[in-house]
């Protein structure tokens, strides 16, 4: 069984100022991080998700519930036990906090002062610059770098206290989409070479989608949706959750340019417009084929695409199903009977 490394249970956190409405901003949450996770929190801003991660170090302290930490419940921690506790986890940040006036390799250091003898603290930063790839830089000052960069120091200043837990809250959201997918990577190779259990803390689906292995999808302080990577993405329950992934998945543009072929613009009463989710095994199945061979249902492809979760195949496909009726609906029962996730789609032109 996985240890659970971060256990928030049945949390609050409500702010209260005067002569204004109490702010429910953690809504009851209880949610646990396995060692080794990299667990994706997601959510629009004001959704509660930042509030719920400083719970982890006792930045924020819950109005009611529990938060256990590496086995530790954090509220019955003396303030020099907190202080210790808090050097196992790690953060870092969207706008990266460095000290102008400092050099990258002092930045770097600054957590380590009086912790150890001054050759050991320079050892460990270059040990720790060479790691995030910056080895070259430690002399430079931040406005000599570039925000991809920074954020490889914000890193690097995180991990210097040895952390078992390393919180990254929005930490790519300032950054370009290049720039972003490097540290992400650079954040998943810590997470291997390192055994570090990360916290990712996102507005932004494709960052979930490029390193998570477990995800929560937050809304007004509460969590409304949880699981695996592949269980989020291929059996999404909530609104919020599917929305998400469509943006993600670039599905309003596709439906947009889908809705002005000729294919989808006057559908016969023997025809159907569907989404097609598929994951896994499922992939590897001849479906189109076996519509037409076992069920007379003919599938004119409109948009395919496939890609990779977590070394998994995860593919859709947005078709016309032509056939009669009854055979249609027995193609679309065999389909959902193979795990495969069928959607009716409605184009933006028939709303209303």
């Amino acid at each position: 069984m996985s240890e659970e490394v971060v256990i928030f249970d049945d949390v609050d956190v409500v702010f209260k100022e005067k002569k204004k409405k109490a702010v429910h901003a953690v809504n009851h949450v209880s949610l646990s991080v396995n060692r080794g996770d990299i667990y994706g929190i997601v959510g629009y801003s004001g959704a509660g998700k930042s509030t719920l991660v400083r719970l982890i170090n006792l930045l924020q302290r819950p109005t009611s519930g529990s938060v256990t930490v590496l086995g530790d419940d954090m509220m019955k921690l003396s303030a020099k036990e907190l202080r210790q506790k808090r050097r196992k986890i790690g953060m870092i940040f969207q706008h990266f906090n460095l000290m102008a006036s400092r050099t990258i390799a002092d930045n770097v250091a600054f957590p380590l002062r009086g912790t150890m003898p001054k050759d050991e603290i320079n050892k460990k930063v270059s040990d720790l610059l060479e790691l995030v790839g910056l080895s070259e830089r430690a002399n430079a000052f931040p406005a000599e770098l570039s925000g991809g960069q920074k954020q490889r120091v914000g890193i690097a200043r995180a991990l210097a206290s040895d952390p078992e837990v390393l919180i990254s809250d929005e930490a790519t959201s300032a950054l370009d989409p290049k720039t972003t997918s490097s540290i992400l990577e650079l954040l998943k190779s810590l997470n291997e070479k390192l055994g570090l259990t990360i916290v990712l803390i996102t507005h932004q689906m494709e960052a979930v989608k490029q390193i998570c292995s477990r995800v929560a999808v937050m809304d007004a302080g509460a969590v409304i949706e949880r699981g695996s990577l592949l269980e989020i993405f291929a059996h999404p329950q909530q609104q919020l959750t599917k929305d998400f992934i469509d943006t993600t998945m670039q599905l309003d543009a596709t439906l947009k340019a889908i809705s002005k072929q000729p294919a989808v613009q006057s559908l016969g009463p023997k025809e159907r417009l569907v989404r097609l989710t598929y994951v896994g095994a499922s992939t590897d199945q001849p479906l189109i084929a076996t519509l037409y061979r076992e069920y007379n249902v003919t599938a004119n492809i409109l948009f395919g695409d496939i890609q990779s979760l977590q070394n998994t195949p995860f593919g859709n496909l947005i078709v016309v199903l032509n056939g009669e009726a009854d055979d249609i609906d027995k193609a679309l029962a065999y389909l959902k009977a193979g795990d495969v996730t069928v959607t009716n789609v409605k184009l933006a032109a028939e709303e209303d």
